[in-house]
């Protein structure tokens, strides 16, 4: 790993207003540059627990030395292509224990979890997703999604035409995820590389945000609310403001130097 980076955080999770409990679960780690949340899905047996796996098995295989070695797929690529592909098996090692789990105890069966997370390295961002919680970057005053959800209702809008009248055939369905972790022994992982500059702020965070809220809202408190403690309450208070339909949790991290 990297050399410890000036890395600013902030966290904060609520159960919402329509539901008994919060199956989102995250980590905000600036010793590891790792930031995460996974949102079990609603529907599923133990979403909570799924989540909580997720989040705890990734954050184990940066905080045990030589935990993926074994899988390592090469030994010679740079420093930069290490960390891209260490993130990404840590969250199929995360999908593989969900699955397992689920398969010895019927009580977790079928029980599953979004997964969006930022590895944070000098120079770099390495992301990676499964689902539709979702990745944002905050520069120069203008908030970027960095992630593309894996739903349904993105796949018919990549798709073009016919997708409105197969939109409305769907109806509420659209938005269910086609990507979770736990649902198979394999699951496709999404991931992508950005370069960072110092004041980069990147949200981490759950549909309970982003759904309610205008991005627009996202990137005026972002915007105006230098304290990222403050920011990350008022995001999920707005959420709540606006029917606070599921459970919402956002994570902040700044690099430093801007």
């Amino acid at each position: 790993m990297y050399p410890q980076l000036a890395i600013e955080a902030a966290a904060h999770s609520d159960v919402g207003r329509r539901r008994s409990r919060n199956e989102d679960s995250f980590a905000a780690l600036p010793c590891l540059g790792l930031f995460m949340v996974a949102d079990g899905l609603g529907g599923h047996a133990a979403g909570e627990v799924a989540s909580r796996m997720a989040i705890e098995v990734v954050k184990s295989c940066f905080e045990e030395e030589g935990a993926l070695e074994e899988t390592w797929p090469y030994g010679t690529g740079s420093a930069h292509d290490r960390d891209e592909v260490r993130l990404v098996l840590s969250v199929r090692r995360a999908n593989r224990a969900i699955y397992e789990a689920g398969q010895r105890q019927e009580q977790m069966r079928g029980m599953a979890t979004t997964f969006a997370g930022v590895l944070l390295g000098a120079g770099m961002a390495y992301i990676a997703h499964v689902g539709d919680s979702r990745v944002y970057r905050m520069r120069g005053g203008r908030l970027e999604r960095l992630t593309q959800d894996h739903t349904l209702l993105a796949e018919l809008l990549e798709e073009g035409d016919g997708a409105l009248s197969a939109l409305e055939a769907l109806s509420d369905r659209a938005n269910a995820v086609t990507r979770a972790l736990g649902c198979g022994e394999n699951v496709d992982i999404e991931s992508r590389v950005e370069a960072t500059k110092p004041g980069d702020i990147f949200l981490v965070c759950s549909d309970g945000l982003w759904g309610p809220v205008p991005e627009t809202r996202l990137e005026g408190v972002l915007g105006r609310h230098r304290d990222l403690s403050l920011a990350a309450s008022l995001l999920v208070d707005i959420a709540n403001e606006h029917g606070g339909p599921d459970n919402v949790t956002c994570v902040l991290a700044r690099l430093g130097g801007g």
